[in-house]
């Protein structure tokens, strides 16, 4: 009895442990609907702007990351120029601010689909109606080692986009001169994932905190809406890392493995997984909050309680002071 009493209690601890590592989003968020959601903040404007997969491009705006957040539009109401499927119903926004303007990249495609495209609009205050569509940065097409969706700008000795999902991986290529002029050749330098890896999603970016660039992407299966059952326990969306010395890699987990590689278990380190309330969490990405001065992650989940029905913004604070981001 004493032997099941001191189990329980070794058991209950490594449980609390568990649920305290992972912090629930701060409180402002967890009625928006978004999915894959990008994050910047319009000093002039003093408003945050978060942009979402869905028509146009949602877009939501706050005073503060704790809200409260108002869907006021959409970044290309009238479709994209880009002749693709998918057109009107774009994925994956990434947002910068290069050389005086907000560039915003996304994707057009449809689910399972190689016929895809990312393209770029660009904006001098983020709002509605202000957004000029340059149509196509890079395409893919069925047979092609990557899928031309979910992109990520970086600047690291000259701007770098990221992109691709599942198939042979998650590349990256030069920008230059402007942001809808790709500088090299597809598919370009291989960051993550391959052999038709659930990995997707990828972000990169680098702390002010740190001498590390980080690579974070999703892997694992993603929830949809309509969803009725859930895949085995740890294979849903989750947020996996590695880290590197530049920001177009190689990038390494805490095991010493390439992201690159294909092992099992697949290699990456966690991050951000569910638990608590929050399912598969996952399409992320980070940001430098000028207010705060903090980093911050946003991403979307599903509410373990609400299975099957939409997913909501997450948003958190993270730190990289340990040398891995650690979600607070």
């Amino acid at each position: 009895m004493q032997f099941s009493i001191l189990l329980a209690i070794s058991s209950l601890f490594s449980f609390l442990s568990v649920t305290a590592a992972y912090p629930n989003p701060i409180s402002g968020s967890s009625s928006v609907v978004v999915r894959d959601p990008a994050i910047w903040y319009n000093s002039a404007s003093k408003k945050y702007f978060v942009f979402s997969t869905g028509g146009g491009i949602k877009i939501f705006t706050a005073p503060a990351l704790t809200g409260p957040w108002t869907n006021v539009g959409y970044v290309l109401p009238n479709c994209s120029v880009i002749n693709n499927p998918g057109r009107c119903s774009l994925w994956a926004p990434s947002i910068s601010y290069v050389n005086g303007k907000y560039a915003l990249y996304y994707s057009t495609s449809e689910l399972g689909s190689q016929n895809s495209a990312i393209g770029v609009a660009t904006s001098p205050s983020m709002e509605p109606g202000t957004w000029t569509d340059l149509g196509a940065v890079v395409t893919s097409k069925a047979g092609d080692v990557y899928n031309a969706i979910d992109p990520d700008l970086i600047d690291d000795n000259g701007l770098k986009l990221s992109f691709g999902s599942y198939w042979n991986g998650i590349y990256q290529i030069g920008i230059w001169p402007d942001v809808n002029n790709p500088a090299s050749a597809t598919p370009g330098t291989h960051l993550a994932g391959g052999n038709g890896r659930a990995a997707e999603g990828g972000t990169t970016y680098k702390s002010s905190n740190s001498s590390y660039w980080f690579f974070l992407f999703s892997d694992g299966k993603t929830i949809l809406e309509g969803a009725t059952t859930r895949p085995p326990a740890g294979e849903e969306y989750k947020v996996l890392v590695g880290r590197g010395s530049s920001g177009m890699g190689p990038f390494y987990g805490k095991l010493g493995n390439a992201l690159t590689e294909t092992l099992t278990p697949p290699t990456g380190s966690l991050v951000l997984p569910s638990h608590d309330n929050i399912y598969a969490p996952g399409g992320q990405s980070l940001f430098k909050d000028p207010v705060s001065g903090r980093d911050v992650i946003v991403y979307h989940y599903v509410p373990n309680n609400a299975f099957g029905g939409p997913s909501y913004l997450g948003i958190n604070y993270i730190d990289f002071s340990s040398g891995w981001p650690v979600v607070v």
